[in-house]
This record gives C-alpha cells, structure tokens and sequence, in this order.
C-alpha cells in the first residue's frame, strides 16, 4: 500500500512539472470570473432587492454561481492530461510501468483537481477582498461544499475521457455541460427567475447543489446545513466513478491535439 501511495506521489510530481510550464489557461479563467464579478455585482444586488434570493447578497450570489461555472470550464482541462499523453505517447509507458491503473489515473488528477481548488480559493479571496463578500456562517461549510464539488468535477472529467476519443469532442462537451448545468443549476441567475417549468430539473444537476451549498454557508449556514449538498454531491461523483471504470478501455487510443 506504501509504494502504491508512492507511485501516486510519483506520478502527481511529473505531472506538476508539465502543468506548470504553462498555467496560462488557470490564470485566465481565474481572473475572468473576478472582472466579471465587477460587473454582475450590481445587477444581481438589483435583482435581488425585488426578492428573487431572500438572504443571498449581491457578492454572494455572483461569487458561488461564477465559482461553479468557472470551474466547469475547466473540466476539458482536467481531461486534457490524458490526451496529452496520448500525443506526446507516454501513455503506453505508463501502462507498461510497475504501478496499479487506479494509482497512475489518480496520481493524473490530483493535479487538476489542486488547480482547480486554487481557482476557486482566488475567487473567494478576490470576492472577500474586493467584492464585499462576507461568509456568515462556517469558513470549514464553503470548504467541504468546494471539495464535494471538485471531486465531482475530477470524475466527471475522467468519465469524459473515458467517453470521448478526442480532445475535441471531450471540449465540446465540456462547453455545453458548463452552459447547460450552470443555467439549470442557478449559477447564471438564481433559482427562482428560471422558467418554472425549468426549476424541477436543477436539483439533476452537480452545480445547483454547489450554488445551494455555498450560499447556505454565506448566509450563516454551518457545516450542518450543507450536509445535504454535500452528500448529493458525492452521490454524482460515485455514479460518475463508477461509469468511468465500467467503460474505461486504458489501451484504447486517444486523439490529442497534434
């Protein structure tokens, strides 16, 4: 079980080292949410004065829903590892490496998954700083709603990759998943200015459950109030895991960019 963890290690550690050669997408996709907060904060306060939130303020309403699609988008990006190794044909001496299949994919994400909470630790801070965000309840609720979620965006990755034979086809999907879950989930607006015939749909998917969570915990929700987020959300991420081994072929060639 050590050397298992060490491959793990082993493999996160190589990973690290190509990531960082280029953070440009994470850079970019970090400081849009934060300009747009600067623009969506007013509109929401106004929305909001009319009642369509009751508790959730202007900051707190821009900072979760931006939170959630932001990190969708890069979804694609999490896949991309394994692609990468397709074009760049490491990925066949990885397999034929002394290391378990469970440990090489999970030494792949643990990557993405730390960018990912980076972008959204940026977020909060930004919006603490200089959006007047204030969390009312538990600082430990927000963070078990942001890991909740970012497993459940890793899986949803890896189940992507497992799907699509392209990078391209994992980015188109990507990119509707991202506007779709974030309009039904009521990152774009809140949950009661949707069509009514749409607001049945939200709780089917991962990101409403993520905006609920964090605006609980912005409202003054403790660890508590967002258990039933929380658990929702790792119920998306096991039915995720669970198709992604069920269909995973690891000698199956994938298409990267090149």
């Amino acid at each position: 079980m050590v050397d298992d963890l060490r491959s793990v290690l082993t493999v996160a550690a190589l990973e690290l080292r190509v990531q960082r050669r280029d953070l440009s997408p994470i850079v970019v996709l970090t400081l849009m949410p934060v300009l747009l907060t600067a623009f969506l904060t007013p509109t929401y306060e106004r929305l909001l004065d009319g009642g369509a939130a009751p508790g959730v303020t202007g900051p707190g309403q821009a900072i979760s829903g931006l939170a959630v699609m932001f990190s969708l988008m890069l979804v694609a990006h999490v896949g991309f590892v394994f692609y990468r190794d397709h074009g760049w044909n490491t990925w066949d001496r990885y397999l034929g490496a002394d290391l378990p299949l469970w440990a090489l994919v999970l030494g792949k994400l643990l990557v993405p998954f730390a960018l990912l909470a980076a972008q959204a630790a940026a977020l909060l801070a930004a919006g603490v700083a200089l959006f007047g965000l204030r969390v009312e309840g538990s600082w430990l609720a927000v963070s078990l709603v942001l890991v909740c979620y970012l497993l459940c965006l890793v899986a949803l990755a890896f189940l992507g990759v497992t799907l699509c034979r392209t990078i391209m086809q994992l980015t188109t999907v990507g990119n509707v998943l991202a506007l779709v879950f974030s309009g039904v989930g009521g990152a774009l607006v809140p949950l009661s200015v949707l069509p009514v015939w749409l607001q049945p749909l939200a709780p089917a998917v991962p990101s409403y459950w993520a905006v609920r969570g964090l605006q609980s915990a912005f409202t003054g929700g403790d660890l508590g109030s967002v258990a039933v987020p929380a658990l929702a959300l790792l119920g998306f991420t096991a039915g995720f895991v669970v198709a992604a081994v069920l269909v995973f072929r690891p000698n199956e060639r994938k298409v990267s960019w090149s």
